[in-house]
């Protein structure tokens, strides 16, 4: 484990190229991507998965190291580029990201879709079909309360006292140290158990430009199996059976009731 509470190394997968960790790898062999009905749909039918800027993230507050201006801090000017971002999930169930893609949407994009995915496979593909990129594996870090998220851009306290986890992260700047601030998020969050993938273009590209991009992807090459929430009614779920079977994908989706109870009457033994 690495001993710093924010700034992570970088260290290159030996088995793949252009495939990099930023700190600890997780030991999961399987992940998780949770979309809406509808984005899992068009996704698995165009063998692609959307990567997007942090600054499109729902929760602004993620984004705000992706966002700051580093014109005072030495060393920034190539180490602060473009970055399109996928989150997943290594916790086997996540009962918060079933309602969060879900939430104030309509028609198929009501009901929230469950990817598992094998990881390996997943940086084979990502690497293989989109040699314009980069790709960057981290773990997210929920470690620092609010007021050191808060006040991590600052080099001193209101009482001028030197803000170590400042100097960590920004006396000696690089990559390494911007794509750690780009894995910090709240402690409130830290039951999602989330991890980063990042795709850095070969060539500069002015942030905000490209904003998105849907990857090539090889579902068929990945997946493992697939959920939906328990709402998806038996059409919706044919229609899903329908794309896999296009793609020569032979997985069952199946529905996953989270709150279900294998019994629904139970008596307690004697002592």
């Amino acid at each position: 484990m690495e001993k710093n509470q924010v700034r992570k190394n970088i260290r290159r997968n030996s088995h793949q190229q252009r495939c990099f960790y930023v700190g600890d790898t997780c030991s999961n062999r399987l992940i998780c991507k949770y979309m809406d009905f509808e984005s899992a749909i068009i996704s698995i039918a165009s063998n692609s998965l959307r990567f997007v800027e942090p600054f499109k993230w729902q929760d602004q507050y993620e984004s705000r190291f992706y966002n700051a201006s580093y014109v005072n801090v030495p060393n920034a000017l190539g180490n602060t580029p473009t970055v399109l971002a996928s989150c997943f999930s290594y916790a086997a169930v996540n009962e918060t990201a079933w309602k969060l893609y879900s939430c104030a949407k309509t028609g198929l994009g009501a009901h929230c879709v469950k990817l598992r995915i094998n990881k390996k496979a997943f940086r084979e593909q990502i690497v293989k079909n989109n040699k314009d990129y980069n790709l960057f594996e981290g773990m997210v870090n929920y470690n620092l309360d609010n007021y050191q998220i808060n006040n991590l851009h600052r080099s001193h306290d209101l009482n001028g006292n030197t803000n170590n986890l400042f100097l960590e992260v920004f006396e000696n700047f690089d990559l390494s140290a911007y794509l750690s601030l780009l894995l910090i998020k709240r402690q409130v969050f830290r039951h999602e158990q989330e991890i980063r993938y990042f795709l850095i273009p070969n060539k500069p590209a002015m942030k905000g430009f490209t904003e998105s991009e849907n990857v090539n992807i090889e579902w068929k090459e990945i997946l493992v199996d697939i959920k939906v929430d328990e709402c998806c009614s038996d059409l919706e779920l044919d229609i899903l059976k329908q794309i896999l079977s296009s793609k020569g994908i032979n997985i069952l989706p199946q529905r996953e009731y989270i709150y279900s109870s294998p019994e629904s009457h139970i008596v307690i033994d004697a002592i």
